[in-house]
């Protein structure tokens, strides 16, 4: 299929699914499948709200998106999570910002981190610790329905290969999930990128290879960040603090643990 009327085709299911909500909101990250869907809403001249979940941390990394946000005059929304913890995987550990969707239901966001290492300056890295510490709060959501820009072939560095199980999720608390690109390809995204000359983020993709670039400076879903005293696999051991340049107690067993699945996600096959 063209990408033009593959296009076509998604902005039909949108405008047909926006029949039954009153009040939609777009889930943005700025990111090149955000982008790609922002585009698509925009260009047709589909306006509407945007959260942009942005942390204190690194500001060098919103930099596109602040760009994209004035140039395009855009209506965004950011508030502060509700709790926060971490997510230990087989080879690495995300830190996890819950964000109210409603009274009884959260978003969740992951951010995978790059360890702080021996000889390393250490300001150049988050405390694990402060992010456990960060101001929390909650939040009057007043969206009926959240758009997403995630697609079935999509991987995750906690989860793997996090397939979608349907294109739109309705849900008994919180906004219903539409998933627009659910049955996009990476390369759908590139050649929708290419075709309408989508703005996309020069210093985290390298769009000649259709891909990231390894180096993650720029790319907001990395965090460069020390978790010695609170990694579970290190539980009670003695570790040295680069902050305080001391040594100290691993004391894991104090910080939350994130434990659940999204329930959006599909069956892998």
């Amino acid at each position: 299929m063209r990408i033009e009327d593959k296009a076509q085709k998604t902005l039909e299911w949108i405008e047909a699914q926006f029949k039954n909500y009153i009040n939609p909101v777009l889930n943005c990250s700025f990111g090149k499948d955000s982008m790609v869907l922002l585009h698509l809403l925009y260009s047709n001249n589909i306006r509407m709200p945007i959260v942009y979940y942005r942390d204190p941390y690194f500001p060098r990394k919103n930099a596109f998106a602040n760009l994209v946000i004035h140039n395009w005059c855009l209506e965004v929304h950011d508030y502060p999570p509700i709790r926060v913890s971490l997510r230990h995987g087989k080879e690495m550990v995300a830190l996890v910002s819950e964000y109210a969707s409603g009274p009884l239901s959260t978003i969740a966001l992951l951010k995978n981190t790059i360890e702080y290492k021996d000889g390393e300056d250490h300001r150049d890295y988050l405390c694990a610790v402060n992010f456990l510490m960060r101001p929390c709060g909650t939040f009057n959501y007043p969206w009926d329905a959240a758009l997403v820009a995630h697609k079935d072939v999509d991987e995750d560095q906690i989860y793997g290969l996090i397939p979608l199980h349907s294109p739109l999720v309705m849900r008994d608390e919180g906004p219903d999930f539409l998933f627009p690109l659910k049955e996009w390809t990476h390369d759908d995204i590139w050649d929708y990128t290419e075709k309408f000359a989508v703005p996309f983020q020069a210093d985290r993709y390298d769009i000649a290879n259709r891909c990231e670039w390894p180096e993650k400076t720029y790319n907001s879903d990395w965090y460069p960040t020390c978790i010695r005293c609170v990694d579970k696999r290190t539980p009670g051991a003695k570790v040295f603090c680069p902050k305080m340049n001391r040594e100290l107690t691993n004391v894991s067993g104090a910080a939350a643990e994130f434990g659940w699945v999204p329930d959006y996600f599909g069956e892998k096959k």
